[in-house]
């Protein structure tokens, strides 16, 4: 005896146009949305290996500044700028702008009227200036202080790189600081027992090497970016 057979009714045997449609629209945002994140993280790897390319060849240049000092008299008690790009280590499109940095401190008569106009500006509304044990204090800073100024406007440098290049249509630039120390500047001094000699203050200065100065550096980005150290070439250039 055979089975009795069912027949589907009108439209039971498979999916409407309309439920076909919110499929392929769903399938769509899904593949856009999915397409947008692999092309961000394409693009955050691209940033982060250009950040780390950009900070080595920074502080290449500090060290070549370094050089390009020592070749060109040393310290001497102005700013000096440096600036090109780095076509000859493969990265044309990068530039770089360094200053080197004379600090000059100001003199004791000027940091004395700065101090007494911000105590009279806060003790003049009561009409009465006090003087406290800072003050003292300040005033015997006074004795020391053309020693003290002389020491670090002979003995340190302030350095900074700016290196800018381009991604895409987007600029980007990163800025490395650092101080230079050179404590042998302070045997210069006469007030240290030091004695001053003739194009003295032109000596060698620099951030390493023996009996050379000490440098402590700091990396600040800026809207974005540094370097791809992986394929740089290390060390100083050919000379």
């Amino acid at each position: 005896m055979d089975a009795p057979t069912t027949r589907r009714g009108y439209g039971e045997g498979g999916f409407t146009l309309l439920e076909v449609m919110i499929a392929v629209a769903i399938l769509g945002v899904s593949m856009t949305s999915l397409l947008t994140s692999q092309v961000a993280s394409v693009r955050a790897t691209r940033y982060a290996q250009a950040i780390t390319s950009v900070a080595y060849l920074a502080e290449y240049q500090l060290i070549e500044v370094e050089w390009l000092m020592e070749k060109d008299g040393g310290w001497v008690r102005e700013d000096r700028n440096y600036e090109g790009s780095f076509s000859d280590l493969g990265w044309p499109d990068v530039r770089y702008e360094c200053l080197v940095d004379f600090i000059e401190l100001p003199e004791y008569s000027k940091l004395r009227a700065a101090k007494d106009a911000a105590a009279r500006e806060t003790d003049g509304q009561t009409g009465v200036y006090y003087k406290s044990a800072g003050d003292q204090a300040f005033t015997a800073l006074g004795l020391v202080w053309p020693m003290v100024k002389i020491a670090i406007e002979n003995s340190i440098r302030k350095v900074t790189c700016k290196v800018k290049w381009k991604q895409g249509k987007y600029k980007h630039e990163m800025e490395v600081a650092t101080f230079w120390t050179d404590p042998s500047k302070l045997t210069t001094i006469p007030q240290m027992g030091g004695e001053a000699m003739p194009g003295e203050e032109g000596g060698a200065g620099g951030a390493g090497g023996a009996g050379g100065p000490a440098s402590s550096t700091s990396t600040a980005p800026s809207g974005a970016g540094t370097k791809p150290g992986g394929e740089m070439g290390g060390g100083m250039r050919g000379r």
